[in-house]
């Protein structure tokens, strides 16, 4: 087959997004070596890698929360603009939007005018907030690629093609069966017990999660030997952890065992006996990995008041959405003290038979996510829209 030369643009905002992109590039380069994609768009070092030029590295600028963005918003419109320019003059045969819903959708909409293709990988959760987005993606979005098994019905029921891929976090199931077979130390046999504490991947949640993560830990180290290991997200700096932790000590609160991590927060998952963990993709890769977690969801108040009346879920945790039950327990906002996640973490780590019902409890929600690999059953799905 003659070769194919062609650009296409990829858009992304954030450390997990971007990870995703490159997953994806990767797949699609490897099923149609005859093709020369000329890659560009937004994103981090992750995509420079998988050979996109970058128009603006964005890794830093994620925000949190709709009062925190507001910070960014003049950086984000002029990478909006430079993405147009750029798309006016390039062509793309497809533009491929991963997450990052503020921007993307604002982004299809001029796309869509402009006659080139979208595809959304990972797209907003109107399931759970801001439904009324549902319109915008049926008017400009020609593609949907779903990572959660709902989310294809909720999708197609409302006129759009979308279809489920899997669940990037499936690959963790290898880490869960490297130390169920041994060749990894295992929960279990930490002594004393370490506690896994992941703040998330944004400076601004990190800022707000970490106090509230590390008040649930001196709870905790209080009545019962414990240590603490904190996953230091690849756009965190290890001085801004440290800041944090000394800021929270000067505060009058004890020193505690603790380290901070820079290995794959799932790597530090696998060695965890439980774990606190930020919303948001962590919760499920804890869920895949059957540890024990209790899920801390906090933003800034005026952040909290604007989005709350938009939200039309009762649950913030992944793991509960797919289970549609309660099965981890959610502190959020004001719930989010470090007596109430302490409490809940000293049963986990208390009573063996507590800690291994949660443990088949995740597993049963891991096993509805299925087999597929996202990357590639995506690149598939992109290979279709381009033929």
């Amino acid at each position: 087959m003659a070769s194919r030369s062609f650009p296409v643009l990829v858009v992304t905002g954030e450390t997990s997004g971007e990870q995703h992109a490159a997953g994806l590039i990767g797949q699609i380069e490897a099923r149609n070596p005859d093709w020369k994609v000329q890659w560009f768009g937004s994103g981090g070092p992750q995509m420079a890698a998988a050979g996109v030029q970058l128009l603006e590295d964005v890794s830093q600028l994620a925000a949190v929360g709709p009062w925190e963005a507001l910070s960014q918003m003049g950086t984000y419109w002029a990478l909006y603009r430079r993405i147009l320019s750029e798309v006016g003059r390039r062509r793309p045969k497809l533009a491929i939007l991963v997450d990052f819903p503020e921007f993307n959708l604002k982004l299809a909409r001029r796309l869509k005018k402009m006659k080139v293709p979208v595809c959304y990988f990972i797209g907003p959760q109107v399931w759970a907030w801001r439904p009324g987005r549902i319109n915008q993606i049926k008017r400009w979005v020609d593609l949907m690629l779903v990572i959660f098994p709902f989310e294809q019905d909720y999708y197609r029921q409302r006129g759009i093609d979308a279809h489920y891929v899997g669940n990037p976090s499936i690959g963790l199931r290898k880490l869960l069966r490297e130390f169920q077979n041994g060749s990894s130390p295992g929960p279990e046999s930490s002594q004393p017990p370490m506690v896994a504490l992941l703040p998330g991947s944004r400076r601004k949640e990190v800022e707000s999660i970490l106090p509230v993560q590390l008040d649930a830990a001196a709870w905790v180290a209080r009545h019962h030997p414990v240590r603490f290991e904190v996953s230091k997200a690849p756009a965190i700096p290890v001085t801004q952890l440290e800041s944090v932790y000394q800021a929270w000590q000067k505060r009058g609160n004890p020193a505690l065992e603790l380290e901070i991590q820079e290995e794959e927060a799932s790597r530090l998952l696998s060695r965890a006996r439980c774990a606190i963990v930020k919303s948001g993709t962590s919760t499920l890769e804890a869920t895949i990995l059957n540890v024990p977690f209790a899920m801390v969801y906090r933003i800034s108040r005026p952040s909290w008041y604007l989005a709350r009346p938009l939200v039309q879920v009762d649950t913030y945790c992944l793991a509960n959405l797919i289970a549609e039950e309660r099965i981890v327990p959610e502190f959020v906002q004001d719930q989010a003290t470090g007596a109430n996640i302490g409490s809940y973490l000293l049963e986990l780590l208390q009573d063996p038979g507590r800690r291994d019902q949660v443990r088949t409890q995740l597993e049963l929600v891991s096993r509805k996510l299925g087999e597929q690999n996202a990357y590639q059953e995506s690149a598939k799905q992109v290979g279709r829209l381009l033929s």
